[in-house]
């Protein structure tokens, strides 16, 4: 059961995060530091077994609207978990 409650709060955390981040975005031009942020990541990285030919890459981009959903994300994701214990 605790596994279970640890991965909703995981997803309601990622989720509150990518609606924040997103929030942040749109509210851009009239609350400006809310889209400015950190870019965090790797380039693309190629791997060539000439049959194959796969890139990776990841961006995150951590932005004062991101953290801000995250942070009110999991404090609701635990208190609601909390409650029904």
């Amino acid at each position: 059961m605790a596994k279970r409650r640890g991965k909703i709060v995981f997803f309601i955390t990622f989720f509150g995060g990518v609606l924040g981040a997103i929030l942040g975005h749109v509210l851009a031009d009239t609350i400006p530091i809310l889209d400015r942020g950190l870019k965090v990541g790797t380039d693309s990285l190629n791997l060539n077994l000439y049959l194959i030919d796969i890139s990776f890459g990841i961006h995150i981009n951590i932005t004062l609207g991101a953290i801000i959903g995250l942070l009110i994300a999991f404090l609701l994701a635990d208190v609601g978990t909390r409650r029904r214990s």
